[in-house]
C-alpha cells in the first residue's frame, strides 16, 4: 500500500465496513498515515475490526483512510481511531467516513458516540468533529500526588485481596452499576488487567464484593496511575473508597514511586473531594470529551 500521493480522487473511492481481513493494512495506516488519532493498542485492533463498527475508505484495493468505532455498551460507543493518508482532504473524508459509521452504529441501536482525543496530538480532528455536529460533553482532569502519606486507612472491617480471574464477572457487574455507560470498562479491558502485572484488588464484606481498585505501573514503578476506584452505590459513605485509596498509596510506597496520577471527569465533584483530601492536586492538564447524538 502506498500511503503517500499528491491527491486522491474521491469519485473513485468508496467507504465500506472494515473486517478482520483488513488488519494489516489498517494497522499500517494507523502507524504511518499523515493524519492520525488512535486510542488503542495493537491488541485492541483485531477486536475492533471484528465488532463490525469500523470503516475504511478504499480506492483500487488501497486503503486511504479509516475510522474505528468501539464495542458498544448500553447504547454508547467511542470513536477510537481516525487515520488518513497523505493527500487526502481532511474534512470531506472524515465526513464520508463518519456518515457511514454513524449509520452503522444507529442500526446497532447506538445513540451516543464519544470522542476523547488528545488535542495536542489530534488537533486536526477536533475542529472537524465540531463542524460535523459533535458537542462538548465534559472535560477529564488530571490529578497527581507526590507525597505518599496516607491520612486515613479507611474501613478496616472489609477484606481486600488481589483480584482473580474468577472475580471478573462480579467486577464487570460492579463497574456497570458504578459508572455511566460511556465510562464503563468491559471484560476485554478488565480481564487482561487482572492478569497483567500491576495492582488490582477487590473489597469484600462477608461474601459480597463491594468495591475494587485498579492501578498500573510505569517507568519501573516510579509512576503509579490509578485507573479505577469503584464502590457499590449502596455501600458508599462507609469509608470503603478511603480504604481502597489507602491500599493504592501503600502499593506506591512499596514500589518506591515518586508520583501517583489519576484522571477524573470535571463534574465528578464527589470523587475530587476524596482525591484532594488524600493530597492529590490538579496538574492543569485536561482532555476535552465530545459527544455526537444519533
Amino acid at each position: 500500500m502506498r500511503l503517500f500521493r499528491k491527491s486522491l480522487d474521491l469519485n473513485q473511492a468508496t467507504v465500506r465496513l472494515a473486517t478482520l481481513t483488513d488488519l494489516r493494512r489498517v494497522s499500517r495506516i494507523l502507524r504511518e498515515g499523515a493524519r492520525r488519532y488512535y486510542g488503542l493498542t495493537s491488541n485492541d485492533l483485531p477486536k475492533l475490526l471484528e465488532n463490525g463498527l469500523s470503516v475504511v475508505l478504499e480506492s483500487r484495493d488501497e486503503i486511504w483512510a479509516t475510522a474505528l468505532g468501539s464495542r458498544p455498551t448500553a447504547r454508547t460507543a467511542w470513536l477510537r481511531g481516525v487515520s488518513l493518508a497523505e493527500g487526502v482532504e481532511v474534512e470531506p473524508v472524515v465526513a464520508l467516513l463518519l456518515d457511514t459509521l454513524h449509520h452503522k452504529m444507529e442500526k446497532r441501536g447506538i445513540r451516543h458516540i464519544y470522542y476523547g482525543g488528545d488535542e495536542g496530538s489530534a488537533i486536526w480532528l477536533h475542529p472537524v468533529l465540531v463542524k460535523l455536529g459533535y458537542l462538548h460533553d465534559t472535560e477529564v482532569l488530571v490529578y497527581e500526588k507526590r507525597d505518599l502519606d496516607i491520612p486515613d486507612r479507611g474501613n478496616q472491617t472489609i477484606l481486600t485481596h488481589p483480584a482473580q480471574p474468577i472475580d471478573l464477572a462480579a467486577i464487570v457487574m460492579l463497574d456497570q452499576v458504578c459508572f455511566e455507560p460511556q465510562w464503563t470498562k468491559d471484560d476485554t479491558i478488565l480481564g487482561p488487567a487482572i492478569s497483567q502485572e500491576g495492582f488490582f484488588i477487590v473489597a469484600e464484606l462477608g461474601k459480597r464484593m463491594v468495591g475494587y481498585a485498579y492501578a498500573t505501573r510505569h517507568f519501573g514503578g516510579k509512576l503509579i496511575h490509578l485507573v479505577r476506584i469503584a464502590v457499590d452505590p449502596p455501600w458508599q459513605g462507609q469509608d470503603i473508597g478511603v480504604r481502597l485509596m489507602a491500599e493504592v498509596i501503600a502499593y506506591a510506597q512499596q514500589n518506591e514511586a515518586t508520583v501517583i496520577t489519576l484522571n477524573t471527569q470535571s463534574y465528578n465533584i464527589h470523587a475530587q473531594r476524596l482525591y484532594r483530601w488524600f493530597g492529590f492536586v490538579p496538574t492543569g492538564e485536561r482532555q476535552t470529551i465530545l459527544r455526537f447524538d444519533l
